[in-house]
């Protein structure tokens, strides 16, 4: 049976509806199934405040991890997303603790770390709502405060290295809470004599900060500069 012109341009027709709904519908599939790792075009921000409680936990065979018990601090961050989530910022904080053998450290019962530093690092967004961090200090500077209950103390001071990891929930828009762990240490400048200077040439500790973040902002740096 010979079909009319008309009758096969339709059905060439309806052969292509068919297949561009079901290339629709497989598309539709993968974007819904389809978790952003790298990025979120959705997610992005221009940047963020964050600010966090931090317990400071002293280890290894140094004046800080055997000699310092922590107490706690308190952290501020601002950071800005260059491209996509690797960002670049700024963090000011503090870390307190008490000191157990004054007579290897002097007569100092406390003592504080001022640390400031300027940080890097890249964001991933493995979940919707979920952030994945990993940051690193690119200068640091550290100043230890050593006091005795009258207010007395003395100062030292130090470079200062950070490395750390995150993991956040954006439990409304633009506001998420967060947990960060870090290891940091202090190439400290302490005088002391020749036999101390390899326990006191640094201090290493670990913080647990936990606090919350506010994002700001839609696209990265690079999307709001015209080149």
């Amino acid at each position: 049976m010979r079909l009319s012109l008309a009758t096969k341009v339709l059905i060439i027709l309806a052969f292509g509806l068919q297949l561009n709904a079901q290339n629709d519908s497989i598309s539709q599939n993968i974007k819904t199934l389809k978790v952003p790792f790298l990025f979120d075009e959705e997610r992005q921000y221009f940047g963020a405040m964050s600010l966090t409680y931090q317990s400071p936990m002293p280890y290894g065979n140094n004046f800080i991890g055997e000699e310092y018990e922590g107490k706690g601090g308190y952290n501020f961050k601002f950071q800005v997303y260059v491209f996509k989530n690797f960002f670049v910022g700024f963090s000011y904080g503090f870390s307190y603790f008490d000191t157990k053998n004054t007579q290897l450290l002097g007569n100092y019962t406390e003592s504080s770390v001022e640390e400031i530093s300027g940080v890097l690092g890249y964001e991933f967004v493995p979940l919707p709502k979920v952030r994945l961090g990993i940051n690193t200090s690119i200068f640091g500077n550290a100043t230890l405060s050593n006091s005795i209950p009258l207010g007395y103390g003395n100062r030292d001071f130090g470079k200062q290295r950070n490395f750390g990891v995150n993991l956040e929930y954006e439990f409304i828009e633009k506001l998420n809470v967060f947990v960060e762990y870090n290891w940091r240490t202090i190439k400290s400048e302490i005088n002391v004599p020749e036999e101390l200077s390899s326990f006191f040439d640094k201090g290493t500790y670990k913080t647990l900060n936990i606090g919350l973040k506010f994002n700001f902002g839609n696209g990265d740096f690079v999307d709001k500069v015209e080149f």
